[in-house]
């Protein structure tokens, strides 16, 4: 079994987090949920802390490229 580093785990987490927020805020406009502002908070919310998470993984993983792997 392999063992990913801390950086691509972030990355991951801020990817499902970002598809996630898409996902809940697709399926309010094509009425598969009904729009609401706990969803719409979530996804909002969501979206950020994928957005965040996921590039601070990327500034880990740039930022080690240079050091030694």
């Amino acid at each position: 079994m392999t063992i990913l580093k801390k950086e691509y785990i972030e990355i991951i987490i801020g990817a499902s987090l970002l598809v996630t927020s898409f996902l809940i805020s697709f399926f309010m406009v094509i009425d598969i949920l009904e729009p609401s502002f706990a969803f719409s908070l979530f996804a909002l919310l969501s979206s950020f802390a994928g957005s965040v998470l996921g590039f601070h993984g990327l500034y880990r993983l740039v930022l080690g490229a240079g050091r030694d792997s």
